[in-house]
């Protein structure tokens, strides 16, 4: 096992979930310095190069691993860690109980990422970069449309084809979301960029499914919506969460519904495909 005693660098800001903790041997002890907690916190990589960790702490102390986006990867006094890629620093930090703030990070390399859930290849690409999504061309019930929210799994009333979403986009003022209109997903960042020249941000809670078996969960955008994605009966207003009809390496069908709609209410259906 290859041993990785991290640098320093503060963090600026905190948690407020984390209490102010040291513990030894079941007594508080004295505020740490940060020379203190790099001796006290040991990081140990599982396999060189590859995205798990473990840490422990001696004397027992709670602290923080964080990524470098400053998401929360784990939390205690020991414990594993699989970093979602890209992974490139880690963090440890912890709250004193004079509630000054001790931490140090590091950047790290990895080049095998495992376990990683599928969600990330099948949105940023098998090598965990960027990937390029277009309409669905091939998909049998069209590229856009509308039908019943809950029940239908894709355009099932009103079914335009891709020989007729160019109209479409032109009407909505967005012609560049067309036949030939694409977005980018880049996992640096979680960015999208649009043929239409605007960029922003992505993010996903497979959790929120609104109806086990019919969806996977939701997608949200920020900054920028998706090719065409707007309400076509709520004048052409932006639309930011859709929830995941299906998603594999090759195909990303989404559904968002019309506000107030419930089970076989009015929805808008995307069928987008893997460039």
């Amino acid at each position: 096992m290859k041993k990785i005693y991290l640098t320093l660098a503060l963090v600026a800001g905190f948690f407020a979930s984390c209490d102010p903790i040291i513990e030894h041997e079941g007594k508080e002890s004295a505020d740490m310095t940060v020379a203190e907690l790099q001796k006290a916190v040991t990081l140990t990589q599982t396999v060189a190069n590859q995205n798990k960790f473990t840490y422990t702490t001696n004397p027992t102390l709670t602290v923080q691993i964080l990524d470098q986006d400053n998401n929360i990867i784990s939390y205690g006094t020991s414990g594993e860690i699989i970093g979602v890629p890209p992974l490139t620093s880690i963090t440890v930090r912890m709250m004193n109980q004079d509630g000054t703030i001790v931490g140090f990070s590091e950047n790290v390399t990895i080049t095998d990422y495992v376990d990683v859930p599928q969600i990330y290849s099948y949105l940023f690409g098998s090598n965990f970069t960027n990937k390029t999504w277009t309409w669905d061309t091939e998909a049998s019930n069209g590229v856009f449309g509308n039908g019943a929210y809950l029940q239908n799994d894709g355009p099932g009333w009103w079914v335009v084809q891709a020989s007729d979403i160019d109209a479409e986009c032109d009407k909505a003022g967005l012609p560049k979301d067309g036949l030939n209109g694409w977005m980018k997903f880049t996992l640096a960042g979680k960015k999208t960029e649009m043929s239409r020249g605007t960029t922003g941000t992505i993010d996903w809670d497979l959790s929120a499914s609104v109806k086990e078996g019919w969806s996977e969960g939701q997608l949200t955008f920020s900054g920028s919506i998706p090719l065409l994605g707007v309400q076509l009966n709520g004048n052409y207003a932006y639309q930011y969460d859709y929830q995941i009809l299906y998603l594999d390496a090759d195909k990303l069908h989404l559904c968002a519904p019309e506000p107030g709609s419930g089970d076989w209410g009015t929805a808008w259906f995307w069928n987008f495909k893997a460039e």
